[in-house]
């Protein structure tokens, strides 16, 4: 049973608009929070870190399932010309919206994928991201 740490967020566009839910790898949260501000405009809010845990069946055996939200991990393994070698990109959605975003992510690889270079390779695995209470600042 394999597991990564996760930060679950909101983001917004500025001055209102829909809220969305993203769950970001501890790792890498402070850099790509940073490019969701400057960059794209969000506003990023609701931060809180957990596990999310890949699972094959039913996890309410473990969990109750107000105690869990369903996150589907998408593993794209893409060319580099400049390397040589094809390099791992793993992202985590909801999995009530995850065919939508799946879409988004692959127009973005396509769209600065190397002339020449293969197809994306798309592996999937559900999970869940165990929920916790915000700690106090």
């Amino acid at each position: 049973m394999a597991t990564q740490k996760l930060v679950r967020c909101e983001i917004r566009k500025p001055g209102g608009g829909d809220v969305s839910v993203r769950f970001v790898p501890l790792e890498i949260y402070g850099l790509w929070e940073y490019l969701m501000r400057t960059r794209h405009q969000f506003e990023v809010t609701s931060n809180v870190a957990s596990l999310w845990i890949d699972v094959e069946e039913n996890p309410d055996a473990a969990y109750g399932e107000n105690s869990y939200d369903r996150v589907t991990e998408v593993t794209l393994l893409r060319y580099s010309e400049r390397d040589g070698m094809f390099g791992k990109v793993s992202r985590y959605f909801p999995t009530q919206e995850y065919p939508q975003l799946k879409s988004l992510l692959l127009k973005h690889y396509e769209s600065v994928r190397e002339p020449g270079a293969p197809n994306l390779q798309v592996q999937e695995r559900q999970g869940i991201w165990i929920r916790r209470e915000p700690r106090a600042a």
